[in-house]
This record gives C-alpha cells, sequence and structure tokens, in this order.
C-alpha cells in the first residue's frame, strides 16, 4: 500500500471512515456547499479512497448514530435493503438497530 509522503513509516491511521470496499452502487446527485466537497476531497485523500465512499461510509455512520431517525424507522414500519457487503464498522462495533430487509 502507497503512504502518504505527511505518514510516518509505520504509522497506521486511525480514520473514522475505513478504505472503500467494493460494493454494488447507485447515482445520486446532491449540492453541497463548497466547504463540505473541499473537506471530502481531503478526508478522501486522507484514507486514501474515493470521495464516493468518505460521503457514503458518512451517512451511513449518521444514520447508525441517530437514535431518534432509529425510533421513526421502527414506528414507521420502514425496512432499510441490506448492504451487498457490509463495510467494516471500526467507529461503531456495537450492532444498529436499524432493521435491514433480507
Amino acid at each position: 500500500m502507497n503512504k502518504p509522503a505527511w505518514r510516518q513509516a509505520g504509522e497506521d491511521v486511525m480514520a473514522i471512515i475505513n478504505k472503500k470496499l467494493v460494493t454494488e452502487r447507485e447515482t445520486a446527485s446532491y449540492k453541497l456547499e463548497r466547504t463540505t466537497v473541499e473537506l471530502v476531497r481531503l478526508y478522501a485523500e486522507f484514507i486514501g479512497s474515493p470521495q464516493e465512499h468518505v460521503v457514503n461510509e458518512s451517512l451511513l455512520y449518521l444514520f447508525r448514530k441517530d437514535k431518534e431517525f432509529t425510533e421513526w424507522l421502527k414506528t414507521n414500519g420502514k425496512v432499510i435493503p441490506a448492504p451487498r457487503v457490509e463495510s467494516e464498522k471500526k467507529a461503531t462495533p456495537q450492532s444498529s438497530p436499524i432493521r435491514y430487509k433480507a
């Protein structure tokens, strides 16, 4: 694995978002503030993954952490399709209360 020049030899990255795993994808388009786009670009560079991965993992992290959203999903009988390949959950090792459709 090629490490960026700013990283010391043998130093591991402790990023919240893990490197991208290959999964089935769908295209979505959103307008973001310029500063958000720049931060996404920089974080993607930091972890060595595509920007779309940073956006995807950030949103999944948000959805897992938002207890009110999780409760709303349960209350309204919403079922989320299960991902084809689960991403590693380094930042949130506990299971999510969000239900997935098999």
